[in-house]
């Protein structure tokens, strides 16, 4: 996990960069940490062909309104939720930790054989650290201060996403319908993976977890919405997010393809061998490629704090 701790590392730098300067003007004042926690829908799009080679496809959807027998978009969006810590500055400027739960679906077909398709899952967890600006004075208007208690917002800022390097098999459909040999609708695998393990089934259909190996994606955040602040303690904000992920320079580093591999070795004895093999590995899907891989999320937050705006109010004598 070195590449993570070293992509921790550019986070915390570049916030601690930031606050020095702000401090300069204001010094860190309890009241004015802010505690959020959020909910929304993400909607990621990745590579069609993670090859290159026109062998497989993929797209990627969520399988709550079912696959068609073809490959098509579907309904990508799945839920998110999250938590944060903020701090305010002045009614212009807010800095923001976060961390983010997501997970991805999608179809893998096998060019030659349109008739069959793996459905997959996997799970990730984002944190960044992002500058908030504020396009109005935000706060608490009293005494005539030109303060709004409504304000549009934009963000930007440095984050790394931590997910499991090989997807999990959710289903197998073939020309007749999904195999269900272990389920009904062709259930293999849980449709609610977890970071940094992998469900697995034996040839008797026993469950159990075991530990998979996790991959690290670096981001840059840019965020734009709106806040409404209610009481001097509880604000309301709505959000869209778009990460613009990078890759490394060699296999086994910084790597863009969030939703990971799909070979997945599996022990069942009913599943064909065509369905499995040949389907593209994490270290596979290691490209030089920006901007192939999009992740937007929309989400509304309820945001605490535990004192007072007395600044920037407007007082009399």
């Amino acid at each position: 996990m070195n590449r993570f701790k070293f992509a921790l590392a550019l986070m915390v730098l570049a916030m601690a960069m930031f606050t020095s300067r702000a401090q300069a003007a204001n010094e860190v004042q309890i009241d004015r940490f802010e505690f959020g926690v959020s909910a929304g829908i993400g909607f990621y799009v990745g590579q069609h062909d993670p090859l290159g080679t026109g062998v497989v496809s993929r797209v990627q959807t969520y399988d709550v309104l079912g696959f068609a027998e073809k490959p098509n978009l579907g309904w990508p969006g799945i839920e998110t939720f999250g938590f944060s810590v903020g701090y305010r500055f002045n009614p212009f400027w807010h800095i923001k930790a976060q961390t983010t739960r997501q997970r991805v679906s999608y179809a893998e077909y096998l060019n030659d054989k349109n008739e069959t398709r793996n459905i997959y899952y996997n799970a990730m967890w984002h944190t960044d650290v992002m500058a908030e600006y504020n396009l109005l004075p935000y706060g608490l208007s009293e005494g005539g201060a030109r303060v709004r208690k409504f304000t549009p917002y934009l963000g930007f800022g440095l984050g790394v996403t931590v997910f499991n390097k090989d997807a999990h098999l959710r289903k197998i459909y073939n020309h007749s319908g999904p195999m269900n040999n272990f389920g009904s609708q062709g259930c293999i695998y849980t449709c609610y993976p977890r970071v940094g393990q992998q469900q697995v089934y034996d040839n008797n259909g026993n469950v159990s977890w075991t530990k998979a190996e996790t991959a690290c994606a670096l981001y840059i955040p840019f965020a734009a919405g709106v806040k409404w602040r209610i009481n001097d303690n509880i604000q309301l904000k709505g959000t869209f997010q778009y990460q613009l992920f990078f890759s490394g320079n060699k296999p086994g580093g910084l790597n863009s393809n969030i939703e990971g591999g799909s070979y997945v070795t599996v022990n069942l004895s009913d599943i064909p061998a065509d369905k499995m093999n040949g389907r593209p590995t994490f270290d596979q899907l290691h490209k030089q490629i920006v901007g192939a891989n999009h992740d937007c999320m929309f989400s509304i937050s309820a945001i605490f704090n535990f004192g007072k705006w007395y600044e920037d109010r407007l007082i009399t004598y």
